[in-house]
């Protein structure tokens, strides 16, 4: 059930922030590094979205997901391996 919960809320996020995560590849939840990045951006978000009261937590959360798009970006990829928002795959779910 998280895992379900968590790549709709990932794919949520990526919504919000296309920009932001254009650069991440298509397989990036094999990669621990990211999935803990995405997981925590989610998690941030969501209480910035619910019980943040000093805007200081939103400029770090845009700072932190900037250098985290940098870092994608510098990865490498290009737009055959970029990700699209779909269906959990069954590897992740397990």
């Amino acid at each position: 059930g998280w895992r379900r919960q968590m790549w709709g809320s990932i794919a949520a996020l990526y919504g919000r922030y296309p920009r932001q995560l254009a650069y991440l590849r298509e397989g990036w939840w094999k990669d621990s590094s990211q999935v803990e990045t995405l997981c925590a951006l989610v998690v941030w978000r969501d209480w910035i979205d619910v019980a943040a009261e000093d805007p200081r937590h939103e400029m770090a959360f845009q700072a932190q997901l900037t250098d985290f798009s940098h870092q994608l970006r510098q990865e490498g990829g290009s737009v055959t391996t970029a990700w699209k928002p779909r269906a959990a795959p069954p590897e992740w779910l397990s």
